[in-house]
């Protein structure tokens, strides 16, 4: 199919509509905030300290599955299928009670484990661990209300909130971290998460209620269908995708070293921002149309196209840009991340390529198949990636993510051919 510049336009019109521009907007700076902040302290903090934040973070992006069981996931797919406002308002209700209770549980337990110093034999690691976690409370409760937001549809007015929230939380993070170091860092990487949780309530529109401290238990079995399958996916999703921080944390004697690579490997999350938010924006799309195989493969295939054409640019630009950015802010305080830096953003830009299957399976209610991608990875990842760490040491790590992205690539597309095929459509 030849697109004519009406086609792109009537399009980008259609993005536009459905609140795309502003979700992509509000993601980059969520990102920046929550996983990419310490760009903006990268000259103040020490690679060290660089390769601290990144084994924290690994920690936190790993144990937010099971500290928010999934009732994110479950809150978009239950209340983007068409039932009442009073309906999803139940719903909700229910996944932000058992959410504060289980993250809740989850953080408290890890706090335990971190006193006899299992999790990290870094000492400053260990001190920082309480703040550093806390937010598997916090954003654990934000992603519920993003999902509710995300169902109905409704994201343009949360998105630009979201988006004056964390100009003011960056300010916050260089002041502190400036004036306190690592522990400033982590302060103003809390206060940015309970901020975005009150910008939420604020346009929630009375979302909250006396039926949130009286959650519905035969609600929560619904919700439990699907977000068993969700905690399973993720689990292995996020070890497949962190296994190198994961085991370079352990088998890396040199955390200067690590720091290049974990520096190298935040700046890869300015190619991922595009692909996940493609995925988030057509979530509950995809589940609209579940039963209409037309439109579904059609709306599959339009932003497919688009996700294919933007990964390719985004790398090329990525690849000879940002380099040349490092040397202007660091000098060459940051030289070492540059050779991982290419091999990391081939690797994720690849791996990025099956947001829009994992989104289609979803909403086709199929997220079985998104866990059994996630499994075959992490199996391959558990081979694959000690094997070149132990020959080639940290580079190693960066060329198995290529490796990674094509198996995952692979695997999503036998799955995503298997739905199709499976799928009972009703036209």
């Amino acid at each position: 199919m030849t697109w004519t510049s009406n086609d792109i336009g009537k399009f980008l019109q259609q993005l536009r509509v459905k609140g795309f521009f502003h979700l992509l907007s509000a993601n980059v700076l969520i990102q920046v905030v929550a996983f990419a902040s310490q760009l903006f302290v990268a000259g103040i903090l020490a690679p060290d300290d660089l390769a601290r934040i990144k084994i924290i973070q690994t920690y936190l992006a790993i144990f937010s599955i099971l500290a928010g069981m999934g009732l994110n996931a479950s809150t978009l797919k239950i209340c983007s299928e068409g039932r009442s406002a009073g309906e999803n308002r139940r719903y909700f209700n229910t996944a932000f009670f058992f959410t504060l209770l289980s993250s809740t549980v989850v953080y408290l337990i890890l706090i335990i484990i971190n006193n006899f110093n299992l999790l990290s034999s870094d000492r400053l690691i260990q001190a920082l661990l309480p703040l550093g976690l806390f937010p598997l409370i916090s954003n654990s409760l934000f992603m519920v209300l993003m999902a509710y937001f995300q169902a109905g549809k409704n994201i343009r007015l949360f998105s630009i909130l979201t988006i004056i929230n964390k100009l003011l939380s960056i300010g916050g993070i260089i002041l502190l971290t400036w004036y306190m170091g690592i522990k400033g860092y982590y302060i103003a990487y809390n206060l940015s998460f309970l901020l975005m949780i009150v910008v939420a309530m604020m346009v929630s529109g009375g979302l909250f209620s006396r039926d949130l401290v009286t959650p519905e238990l035969n609600l929560l079995k619904h919700h439990l269908q699907y977000s068993r399958s969700s905690v399973f996916s993720n689990i292995a999703a996020e070890a497949s995708a962190y296994i190198d921080i994961l085991l370079l944390s352990f088998l890396s004697k040199d955390l200067h070293e690590l720091g290049y690579y974990s520096f190298a490997l935040t700046l890869t999350i300015a190619l991922r921002i595009f692909p996940s938010t493609v995925q988030q924006i057509t979530l509950p799309y995809f589940s609209e149309k579940s039963k209409n195989r037309a439109g579904f493969t059609a709306l599959f295939r339009r932003y497919n196209r688009l996700l294919f054409g933007v990964v390719a640019v985004s790398l090329l630009v990525f690849a000879g840009l940002v380099p040349l950015v490092l040397e202007l802010l660091f000098n060459d305080k940051y030289a070492s991340s540059v050779p991982y830096l290419y091999v990391l953003g081939t690797g994720w830009s690849i791996r990025s390529l099956v947001q829009l299957r994992s989104s289609a399976l979803f909403g086709l209610g199929k997220i079985q198949y998104n866990g059994y991608t996630s499994l075959i990875t992490l199996s391959f990842n558990l081979f694959c990636f000690p094997v070149l760490i132990y020959f080639w040491g940290l580079m190693g790590a960066a060329v198995a993510t290529i490796l990674s992205g094509i198996v995952i690539n692979l695997s999503a597309g036998y799955y995503f051919r298997k739905a199709l095929a499976t799928t009972k459509w009703e036209e």
